[in-house]
């Protein structure tokens, strides 16, 4: 379900008079009845608990900011930006209806943002979630007979959240797309495809991997086919978790948001991992680079606190069409400003699916002739090597982090 655009209906919503403590700027919180120091998220939370006071109807005194979780539960972590509540008249207390999470303009509504709220919103008993960016807005209400969160098309008024009034969207399965191997040719079809959402591959990129880039993409996000299970001596495939809508940053600052395949592992320390991969295509001006759009593989690890890309794979750069209609993924061992001998001697340790060779870093080799799946053995084998080595990568990162 997409957001709701409320940027404009913010716009018209008044914010707390202003005033100066230690030098800082504050705005007055009238449901906290204090000074709080202004900051984009502030102003955005500011702004949505009037909306919802002044526009849908909720009682002030019903609205509460910056609320610990404790403060429902005892020991419970966290804090929710807003919670919107009810008051029971016959056991005479409040109880949680709604959460609301709050994050700047700069981030996505992505799913590990709703994760979040719902972890909120079940720790406290809550019947709805909201999540907003004050560009988008996504609402959810918890549906009792398929135990999840259903995501609505419009914002409830208070009286519609605290009386159930609401109807869930018709849930309807949608088929992804899957070209045949004649379309994937079609360079203006998969170019029209690549605009109607993001991009997968880049202005720049070679036709024959633009077409490698749409199979390998479509293939990510076939959930009717699953990456079989496998033990390897770098990690154990525990589970494939398919499509996560996610936005995952750089050490550049870049962002590569949009839907990957997830898949949950196990190192080969015995930790747990979530890891993601996805297609980008970028532009000329991605970053401030200077140089021609590309395309990339991505693959991004999560973390407790910050997640990010473990791997930016340059396709056009590394990959290699050999006159056997094959595809063969190579790479130089980069890794942001660190010696890329320090990858390839990891590799060259540790490697187990993956290896160094004369040409590089030996990832896979793909027959492009055909549609991609991620149960053929060539593409599993293909998905396990980027998996192996990106956790390889991030061993060589977490090293050199404690010796400095």
């Amino acid at each position: 379900m997409p957001g709701l655009v409320i940027e404009n209906l913010l716009k018209n919503v008044e914010l707390p008079a202003i005033y100066k403590r230690e030098g800082k700027d504050c705005y007055y919180d009238t449901y906290r009845k204090k000074l709080i120091e202004i900051t984009p998220e502030e102003t955005i939370r500011q702004k949505v608990a009037a909306l919802f006071e002044h526009q849908y109807g909720v009682p002030k005194d019903m609205i509460l900011l910056e609320v610990p979780m404790s403060y429902y539960v005892e020991g419970a972590s966290g804090r929710a930006d807003i919670v919107i509540h009810m008051y029971d008249e016959e056991e005479q207390c409040l109880y949680p209806v709604t959460v609301i999470e709050c994050k700047n303009e700069k981030v996505f509504l992505t799913d590990n943002v709703s994760e979040q709220a719902i972890r909120y919103s079940d720790t406290i008993g809550a019947k709805y979630i909201v999540v907003t960016n004050g560009i988008d807005l996504r609402i959810a209400a918890y549906d009792e007979d398929t135990d999840q969160y259903v995501f609505l098309d419009k914002i409830l008024t208070y009286g519609q959240m605290i009386h159930k009034e609401y109807t869930l969207p018709e849930y309807k399965e949608e088929k992804e797309i899957r070209f045949t191997l004649e379309e994937l040719q079609n360079q203006e079809l998969i170019w029209d495809y690549n605009e109607s959402g993001n991009w997968i591959f880049g202005e720049d990129t070679p036709e024959a991997l633009r077409s490698l880039a749409v199979n390998l993409y479509q293939a990510l996000l076939d959930t009717g086919h699953k990456l079989p299970i496998v033990k390897r001596n770098n990690f154990e495939l525990l589970e494939d978790l398919g499509q996560r809508y996610m936005d995952y940053g750089n050490a550049g600052g870049g962002h590569y948001n949009g839907v990957y395949r997830a898949f949950l592992v196990n190192d080969r320390f015995g930790e747990t991992q979530i890891v993601s991969l996805s297609i980008f295509g970028t532009d000329a001006g991605f970053r401030g680079e200077k140089r021609n759009s590309y395309t990339s593989m991505t693959v991004a690890i999560d973390r407790f606190k910050t997640s990010h890309n473990s791997l930016q794979y340059n396709v056009d750069r590394f990959v290699k069409l050999l006159p056997d209609g094959k595809a063969a993924f190579l790479h130089n061992g980069q890794i942001s400003s660190m010696k890329s001998d320090e990858i390839v001697a990891m590799v060259s340790q540790h490697g187990d699916g993956i290896r160094v060779g004369s040409a590089g870093i030996e990832l896979g080799t793909i027959d492009i002739n055909k549609l991609l799946y991620l149960d053929d053995k060539d593409v599993s084998e293909l998905i396990y090597s980027f998996i192996e080595y990106a956790l390889l990568r991030e061993e060589v990162r977490r090293r050199k982090k404690k010796e400095k």
